[in-house]
């Protein structure tokens, strides 16, 4: 079922808007982002944008990132995007419910990665890392697309803790 999706970057606000809906069902209300943070995040970084959608053009899945100079997820990098920064902060790992506990999310983080590889061939200023954080029941899906856990980290967002967890490309 998987394998019969199509991976690629996100190529319109179109299609960001059909990710909002993946956002506000896949987060509690205070962690999702908006539909308007969706659209900075595809305006200023759409090399950051990874999708998977259905022979019909239906997102069923989404990984989207910006940039820092930070080395970890901060409270600014989840508003804000530096072009200069090496570090991609992934801010939204999303899977639609029909999708779920089918290998989509794992595989999506692993063609995003792959797909970041790719940018940094031809880019300016490349991305080395990619952060996240991430609830404690997720952890194990990151340490399977490649994530080291480093610990607790300092970004409060929501109620639950929040853990670092890095990628170096």
């Amino acid at each position: 079922m998987v394998d019969s999706l199509v991976f690629r970057n996100l190529q319109s606000a179109a299609e960001v808007r059909q990710a909002w809906p993946l956002e506000a069902s896949g987060y509690p209300e205070d962690e999702a982002a908006s539909l308007d943070a969706l659209l900075y995040r595809f305006n200023a970084a759409p090399h950051l944008f990874f999708g998977a959608f259905t022979s019909s053009g239906d997102l069923v899945g989404y990984v989207v990132s910006t940039q820092t100079s930070a080395p970890l997820v901060t409270h600014e990098s989840m508003s804000t995007h530096d072009a200069q920064g090496t570090t991609g902060c992934v801010h939204s790992v999303c899977v639609a419910s029909a999708w779920q506990r089918k290998g989509l999310a794992t595989k999506l983080l692993r063609l995003y990665t792959e797909s970041v590889r790719e940018y940094n061939q031809r880019a300016e200023v490349a991305v080395n890392r990619l952060a996240l954080i991430s609830h404690k029941y997720l952890l194990p899906l990151y340490e399977k697309a490649g994530y080291r856990v480093l610990g607790v980290s300092d970004v409060v967002h929501g109620s639950e803790p929040w853990f670092d967890c890095v990628l170096d490309l």
